[in-house]
């Protein structure tokens, strides 16, 4: 029996793998700084008890991550009112991010770990990929299809940053003899994502979503299952020929931000998101920026959990209990059809200027401008060729799954959802 530990258990993407490898027989030893069932609470970028999980193990995977916009940031949701997901300082998604990723690097390679699996997300590469070059496949929505080889950079955003920089340190101990490998995951969407399924919706519910510039920007999303699907088989793959490697993992589709969150839209009965310009959520952005330092958000969270964190099962009856209609007196919500664009620019211009928070009116949750304007996907001939795997949830077959968990648990309309996490 192999002996295998996942770090990040009790949330989205480490959780669905511990469950995965529990079910094929594994012996699972699941760390997260959350407490949930069947998990050691531990915190990895500092050093603990929990290094003695690995000694033994066969197997690390490791998908610890805080700034993701997780079910464990969820804040509540309703129309009207300004909100956004727990803010993690950048000097907390860096402790977190590459000092637990080094933490977990040096306690697997003194244990003997064979297998080393790092979990990180396409967002660590640039936008835009040179057309016409060696990198650049024939892409499905007009661009190209960006491989492993292109090169990473800094971008800015605190969360990319430390990626890149964990990836570079998992590369590190690859080329020392650790068999880790980097596997780079799309735009997961599925049962339990915050990301790119709750934060979503439940901003649709509230009429405060928005399409960027259009919703032109190209996504590669994957279902949860193919991503679970992906790890196993890299972790089954020979050892040498996947050590040392970054590999692509996406559901094979590029398609359109408006064609994905249209998905969304049709679950919920509600017309298209307004579209606004990238510009303007630039701005929306660096005001709740400003907004959240003169009120204290960005202090520093406490080291058992990510600031605000509440429970998965509480998060989402908190988000999930949004309502759906507008109070009385509130302002037409962005959803509204047949309302001018221009007018909405004219609204939170006026509300920039009057001191009151746009985010009322326009909101991406977690999302952010880098992953909503890419005009390129990802190509995965290099995990097909090297572990065997290809994706085999289609996006229409992954959104009818996600809209049955969705309607299980009351979030796409019911008003008082089920409390079952």
């Amino acid at each position: 029996m192999v002996r295998a530990v996942v770090t990040g258990a009790a949330g989205f993407l480490g959780g669905a793998l511990a469950h995965a490898l529990r079910r094929q027989g594994a012996d699972v030893v699941a760390l997260d700084v959350r407490r949930a069932p069947g998990v050691v609470q531990a915190d990895i970028s500092r050093p603990g008890d929990w290094e003695r999980a690995l000694d033994g193990a066969g197997l690390v995977i490791h998908a610890a991550a805080v700034g993701t916009g997780g079910v464990a940031e969820l804040t509540p949701v309703r129309p009207g009112r300004a909100g956004a997901p727990l803010r993690v300082p950048g000097a907390e998604v860096r402790r977190v991010t590459l000092g637990g990723t080094a933490a977990l690097l040096d306690a697997a390679a003194r244990a003997g770990v064979a297998r080393f699996l790092h979990l990180s997300c396409v967002d660590v590469l640039p936008l835009v990929a040179p057309r016409g070059s060696e990198r650049a496949e024939a892409g499905l929505v007009g661009g190209p299809l960006v491989d492993e080889t292109a090169p990473v950079g800094l971008t800015g955003d605190a969360r990319a940053d430390a990626l890149a920089a964990a990836e570079q340190a998992v590369g590190s101990a690859a080329a020392h003899g650790l068999g880790a490998t980097v596997m780079r995951i799309g735009d997961a969407y599925g049962p339990r994502a915050g990301r790119w399924t709750l934060w979503p919706v439940l901003l649709m519910r509230a009429g405060r979503f928005v399409l960027v510039d259009g919703g032109r920007g190209v996504l590669s999303p994957v279902h949860v299952d193919d991503v679970v699907a992906a790890v196993t088989a890299v972790a089954a793959a020979d050892r040498a020929a996947v050590a040392g490697e970054v590999l692509h993992v996406t559901g094979g589709e590029q398609v359109s931000a408006a064609e994905f969150f249209g998905y969304y839209s049709r679950m919920l009965d509600l017309p298209s998101p307004r579209s606004v310009p990238g510009r303007l959520v630039e701005a929306v952005d660096a005001w709740d920026r400003v907004r959240a330092l003169g009120a204290g958000r960005l202090a520093a969270p406490r080291p058992s959990a990510p600031a605000g964190a509440v429970p998965e099962a509480e998060a989402l009856e908190l988000a999930g209990a949004a309502e759906v209609a507008a109070p009385p007196g509130a302002a037409p919500s962005a959803s509204v059809p047949g309302r001018p664009a221009g007018a909405l620019v004219r609204d939170l211009g006026a509300r920039l200027v009057a001191g009151v928070d746009p985010r009322a009116r326009v909101d991406l949750g977690a999302l952010g401008l880098r992953e909503l304007t890419r005009d390129a996907g990802f190509s995965i001939s290099r995990i097909g060729r090297l572990a065997g795997w290809s994706p085999a949830v289609s996006l229409a077959d992954g959104m009818d799954r996600t809209e049955s968990w969705l309607r299980e648990r009351g979030l796409l309309g019911v008003q008082e959802p089920s409390r079952r996490g």
